[in-house]
């Protein structure tokens, strides 16, 4: 995926991150910043989205798979996570960190902007991390596409006042904005939470399905 700008990346739009992708190299400096581990910690947002075994996650925008190694570790064997990302080298990054870390329940998968190669509603939670605010919203619709009945999504969104790192925050979303971005897809807003000092997470949901009213039979 595009860069989440978790430190100094190199000059774009942060509104259009579909149109820029790191290289391996600068992906790996920002992205695996020990000092990611304080504004992000993947065991929180994990416990505050009630991830179990057997559960199935795509994380749309994976990187280098910051959240998408420590979920593997949580669905266990009879989980699968699916780590999505637009960069080629980030995709044969995290399958190279995989296979060396014995990781079979963990697949990285590439993207397109509007195509996320995953079948129909194949997903428990999908995690969108810092990237709400510079994607498409045809990279929205696949993530809810991807979502079953009665799974979550998981925004993580830089709060909109400034930080160490992350984008300009005149690109960030405010929880009001990005709940009316998810809203438009379709999705219930569950919750909104605090994550760490610089960011917050937004949970929605896709609705079960309303079933067909029943035709009453003639009587005989």
């Amino acid at each position: 995926m595009p860069p989440r700008s978790h430190g100094r990346a190199p000059p774009h739009d942060h509104r259009r991150m579909h149109e820029a992708v790191w290289s391996r190299a600068e992906a790996v400096a920002l992205l695996d910043d020990p000092a990611r581990l304080d504004r992000e910690n993947p065991a929180t947002l994990w416990e505050l989205a009630g991830l179990a075994p057997g559960m199935t996650v795509v994380d749309v925008g994976a990187g280098t798979g910051h959240f998408a190694f420590p979920a593997s570790e949580l669905v266990g064997a009879a989980g699968r996570v699916y780590a999505v990302d637009l960069s080629a080298e980030l995709v044969a990054l995290v399958r190279e960190r995989a296979r060396s870390r014995g990781r079979r329940n963990l697949l990285a998968v590439r993207s397109t902007p509007g195509r996320v190669p995953l079948p129909d509603e194949v997903a428990d939670r999908v995690l969108l991390a810092n990237v709400l605010h510079g994607i498409p919203p045809s990279t929205v619709r696949e993530a809810v596409r991807l979502l079953r009945p009665g799974g979550q999504l998981l925004d993580v969104d830089w709060k909109k006042r400034a930080s160490p790192a992350g984008p300009p925050v005149a690109h960030r979303l405010a929880p009001a904005e990005a709940r009316r971005a998810l809203e438009a897809h379709g999705l219930g807003i569950v919750r909104t939470t605090e994550l760490g000092p610089y960011h917050y997470l937004l949970v929605a949901e896709k609705p079960e399905p309303v079933p067909a009213p029943r035709t009453p039979r003639r009587p005989r």
